[in-house]
């Protein structure tokens, strides 16, 4: 009698033992099959009205040696005129962004009527100069290719009608997307 009660109970915990092992044995796979295609959208909004860069789709270039480019249009929905003075690709979150981030960023003197849009980081854009990605310390960004870079993209500008020795502003969007091979 006792040697039944010992099968049975043996027999269930081999049945739903092997039941669990194939049930993680799926999950593993669709983990390992599904995970690497899901991929967040490629975004860059910006936090406040003003300015947009979703009119054209961004692209994030790692270069042969890893260094992460961004290449965008940066569109004026301000309303009124604005002087672009610099760019900032940062790998920090957009409310990490300082006003001295911009030493490390690119420098510029771009006048941007309202309504206008600029091509910035491209081989024959208005403003051809590469916008290269930083962390917070101001060291290039290296990311291969087809990686998935989140960060800011930052803009200090003014408006072209304001005081002269007026602060400059700074608009910051928020940056997400997968890096392509240059």
């Amino acid at each position: 009698m006792n040697h039944k009660k010992g099968q049975a109970v043996m027999e269930y915990l081999i049945t739903y033992g092997l039941a669990l092992f194939v049930i993680l044995i799926v999950l593993a796979i669709l983990v390992a099959v599904v995970l690497p295609s899901l991929q967040a959208p490629e975004t860059c909004q910006f936090n406040q009205p003003g300015f947009g860069c979703s009119t054209k789709n961004h692209v994030l270039v790692s270069d042969q040696n890893n260094q992460v480019k961004l290449i965008f249009q940066l569109d004026n929905q301000q309303g009124k005129s604005v002087i672009i003075t610099g760019v900032l690709c940062s790998s920090e979150a957009t409310g990490d962004i300082r006003r001295e981030d911009f030493d490390n960023g690119l420098m510029i003197n771009k006048p941007m009527p309202s309504g206008s849009s600029i091509s910035i980081g491209a081989t024959g854009a208005e403003i051809a100069q590469e916008v290269i990605c930083v962390d917070g310390a101001g060291n290039p960004v290296m990311l291969a290719a087809g990686s998935n870079f989140k960060g800011a993209l930052a803009i200090k500008y003014k408006f072209s009608d304001e005081v002269p020795g007026a602060p400059e502003r700074i608009a910051i969007a928020t940056l997400i997307g997968n890096t392509q091979a240059n």
